[in-house]
């Protein structure tokens, strides 16, 4: 698959096809790598659910009125043990074609196989094998995109309905259904996604819808390429369309950088979301349990309170507003944190009025390892911040300032920058 691929494509298109199907992303450069991750659709360089689906379709679409609905559901059951093989385990495409499998033998036994009890035998099995990948991020976003789809999508969906339209449209149907799963996966990987990578994509949805209407047929077209050649006229066209997606990157305002949450607060995030969901879905209920009346008849006694004394708590947030600005510039510890890069040196200062000061970055450009990136960029989010206001330079020694030379280019330019500032820095 790998050879035909090359020969047929340019090296960039088939790098990117490769990772597509394969899940083999090392021949794709890393700028392409950011721009597919800042555009929030990097999950279709990981082999996952998405995938695997689509998958599924066109073996049936291909082999169902020939063979009959049982050996199809025989053969993909076969296909995609060999998927699994060929890709590598991955803890998301092992998580899919699990669930794949499962539903698909259910069907052979004429039997409904259940999401829920899928989902908790994948992981089961993917944990006895290894129990470290639960901190594997693949791992973690693969299943809670899952969870999140099951358990908002429904809510969504549901709100959308709510928007007024003059007449029915197949497109406007398919557009919201797109918007309620991506929102829906979203909403569940958020801290997740700050936790690991510090910045957040501000046009997921547009990336996301454009890219679904694109990369089912363009799955499908690849595997159907590698044995009909002439298809990959086909599979080339949909790789530029997604390359144009990704020059959403480059857009004011592409990502935001956040500082690394705390485990508490993303457990408080997931508690909130999880009660407002279960609270929406009661109110909307049409059940009339006691304990569903009891909830609803509490949720319109806050709503009227609410109106009768609606001034008074908008006084009451603006005064608890003013306060913690109040309080956040009051004088805090002096605090100077000394980073491990190596040979040369990195120090990170914040001062009592919260201005931040990195002295020198360390690392070198000869070296394999960006330490900037990889060392001194992480240490500085997970201090809580995303802004450096002064940036003072000792020497220029490659140990003291190789990484920074790049970084500060970039930063001056406004392109690919890993921090914000709040001034030009101030360079001796």
């Amino acid at each position: 698959m790998e050879e035909t691929i090359e020969k047929n494509l340019i090296k960039e298109k088939a790098a990117i096809l490769k990772g597509i199907l394969l899940g083999d992303t090392k021949d794709i450069e890393e700028e392409v790598k950011e721009e597919f991750r800042i555009s929030n659709i990097s999950h279709i360089l990981a082999i996952s659910g998405m995938h695997i689906s689509y998958l599924m379709i066109g073996l049936e679409l291909l082999l169902k009125k020939a063979i009959g609905k049982k050996k199809t559901k025989i053969i993909t059951i076969f296909i995609l043990v060999q998927y699994i093989l060929i890709t590598g385990f991955s803890p998301s495409i092992t998580r899919a074609v699990v669930m794949g499998i499962i539903t698909i033998m259910g069907g052979l036994f004429h039997r409904k196989s259940d999401i829920w009890n899928s989902l908790a035998i994948s992981l089961l099995g993917i944990l006895m094998y290894n129990p470290y990948l639960i901190c594997h991020v693949g791992l973690q976003l693969s299943y809670l995109g899952t969870i999140g789809i099951l358990l908002f999508h429904p809510t969504i969906l549901q709100i959308l309905n709510k928007i007024p339209r003059k007449r029915e449209s197949h497109l406007f149907e398919k557009v919201k259904e797109l918007v309620a799963v991506s929102l829906s996966a979203q909403i569940m990987i958020l801290p997740v996604l700050f936790y690991h990578f510090n910045c957040f994509g501000i046009y997921f949805l547009i990336t996301n819808l454009l890219v679904s209407f694109i990369i089912g047929p363009l799955i499908i077209l690849a595997f159907l390429s590698i044995l009909i050649k002439p298809l990959f006229i086909l599979v080339s066209i949909s790789l530029d369309f997604l390359n144009f997606v990704t020059h959403f990157s480059q857009l004011p305002l592409s990502k935001i950088y956040i500082p690394t949450p705390n485990i508490s607060g993303m457990i408080f995030y997931l508690l909130v979301v999880l009660l407002l969901n279960k609270i929406y879905f009661i109110y909307q209920s049409n059940k009339r349990t006691a304990t569903y009346q009891r909830i609803k008849n509490l949720i319109a006694l806050f709503r009227y309170r609410f109106r009768e004394n609606k001034k008074r708590y908008l006084r009451y947030s603006v005064i608890m507003i003013i306060f913690v600005l109040v309080l956040s510039h009051f004088p805090k510890n002096l605090k100077i944190y000394f980073m491990d890069v190596g040979q040369g040196d990195c120090t990170f200062i914040v001062t009592p009025r919260n201005k931040t000061i990195l002295i020198d970055g360390g690392g070198s450009l000869k070296d394999d390892f960006d330490v900037g990136r990889k060392t001194l960029i992480p240490y500085v989010f997970d201090r809580g911040y995303v802004a450096i206001d002064y940036l003072f330079i000792s020497h220029f020694d490659q140990d003291h300032v190789g990484r920074l030379i790049e970084c500060n280019r970039g930063i001056t330019s406004k392109k690919h920058s890993d921090f914000k500032t709040r001034r030009k820095f101030k360079t001796i």
